[in-house]
C-alpha cells in the first residue's frame, strides 16, 4: 500500500521526485555555506559580493551534477530536459530575454528620472576598475541567474506542474522566490511584492517555451543593467564599479529606497505588464524539439500549455 502511493506505473510520483530534489538542493546550499566562508578575498570586491560569487560558481556545478543524477535516473531523460537543451531556437530564445530584461530594468530607470526621483552621473572612478566590474559581474551575474532558474523554474518546479498543475506549481514557487529574498538587506513588502510577481513571469517563460534560456536571459539582463550599468542597488546590494552613479530621494515605495528599483511601485506595474506580454505573445513557443524531450512524442490536439484543462497558449508556431 504504502508503495503504491509513492509509486505509479513503475515510476516513483512527479510530487516524491520533486521532494527528493528539494532535499538534494538544500543539502548541497547547506554544504557551499560552509565552504564559501574559506574560499579566498578578490582584489577590490566587498566581502559580501565575494561570498555571493563563490556560493554561486560553486553551486552551480553541484545543481548541474544533481539533475542530471535525477533526469538519467528517475525521468530517463538528458539533463537538457530540465530545460538547458542547445535546441533550434535557444539563441532566439535568449536573445529575446536578454532584450526585454534589459528593457524592462531600463523602463524603470527612466519612469523614476522623469518623475525626477532618480539622478543619474557618471563614475569618477578610472575606465580601467570600471572594465573589471563589467567583466565580475557578466560572470557572477550569468552565473547566478543560471542557478536561481535551475532551482526556482527547474527541475522542482517541474515536477510540480506534472503533479499539481501549473497553477499550483507557478503559486508555490514564486511566493518560495519571494520568501528568499527575505534575507535581502532593506526589503519591503512592495519588494516581496515585485519579487513574487517576476517569479510568475519568469514561470510564464518557461511554460510557454518549457526552456530555461528565456527566463534566464530576463533575468541576468535586468541584474547587470539595474546594477553595473545604471548603478541602482540590486535586491539591496550595491555591485562593484558601476558605469552610472545614481542617487535616489523620495518616498521608498516610490524609489525603492536602498534596495533598489525592485522595491518600488514603478516596477511592479512594468512586471506586471511583462508577464501580460509573455503570456499571450507568440513570438515563443515550444519547438518541436523541446516538446518532445520534455513531453515526450505526441499525436493529434495542439499541444498546448493547459491550465484547467483549456489549451491557453500554442506550443509551435505555424
Amino acid at each position: 500500500m504504502f508503495e503504491k502511493i509513492i509509486v505509479e506505473d513503475d515510476q516513483i510520483r512527479p510530487f516524491f521526485r520533486f521532494l527528493l530534489s528539494v532535499v538534494g538542493i538544500m543539502t548541497m546550499i547547506t554544504a557551499v555555506g560552509f565552504v564559501v566562508v574559506k574560499m579566498p578575498s578578490i582584489k577590490n570586491v566587498d566581502p559580501e559580493i565575494t561570498q555571493l560569487f563563490w556560493y554561486n560558481v560553486l553551486l552551480l556545478p553541484l545543481l548541474l551534477g544533481l539533475y542530471t543524477v535525477l533526469t538519467q535516473l528517475l525521468e530517463h531523460r538528458p539533463l537538457g530536459s530540465v530545460g538547458l537543451a542547445f535546441y533550434g531556437r535557444w539563441k532566439n530564445d535568449l536573445g529575446i530575454g536578454l532584450v526585454a530584461g534589459g528593457g524592462m530594468i531600463v523602463a524603470v530607470g527612466c519612469l523614476e528620472r522623469l518623475l525626477g526621483v532618480a539622478r543619474f552621473s557618471l563614475s569618477p572612478v578610472s575606465p580601467e576598475k570600471i572594465a573589471f566590474g563589467g567583466v565580475f559581474l557578466i560572470v557572477l551575474l550569468a552565473v547566478a541567474a543560471v542557478g536561481e532558474e535551475l532551482v526556482f523554474r527547474g527541475y522542482p518546479f517541474q515536477r510540480l506542474v506534472d503533479s499539481g498543475g501549473p497553477i499550483a506549481a507557478v503559486v508555490a514557487m514564486s511566493v518560495l522566490f519571494g520568501v528568499t529574498h527575505l534575507a535581502n538587506p532593506f526589503h519591503t513588502w512592495i519588494s516581496m511584492a515585485n519579487t513574487i510577481l517576476v517569479g510568475v513571469l519568469l514561470a510564464v517563460c518557461y511554460l510557454r517555451t518549457r526552456a530555461l534560456w528565456l527566463p534566464i536571459g530576463i533575468h541576468f539582463a535586468w541584474n547587470y543593467l539595474q546594477g553595473y550599468v545604471l548603478g541602482f542597488p540590486v535586491s539591496g546590494l550595491l555591485l562593484p564599479e558601476p558605469i552610472l552613479v545614481t542617487t535616489v530621494h523620495g518616498p521608498v515605495w516610490l524609489t525603492g529606497g536602498a534596495y533598489g528599483p525592485e522595491g518600488s511601485i514603478l516596477t511592479l506595474g512594468i512586471i506586471l505588464a511583462g508577464t501580460i506580454y509573455f503570456l499571450l505573445t507568440r513570438r515563443i513557443y515550444v519547438t518541436k524539439e523541446m516538446r518532445e524531450l520534455v513531453l515526450g512524442p505526441r499525436t493529434g490536439g495542439s499541444g498546448g500549455i493547459t491550465i484547467t484543462g483549456r489549451s491557453i497558449v500554442p506550443t509551435e508556431k505555424h
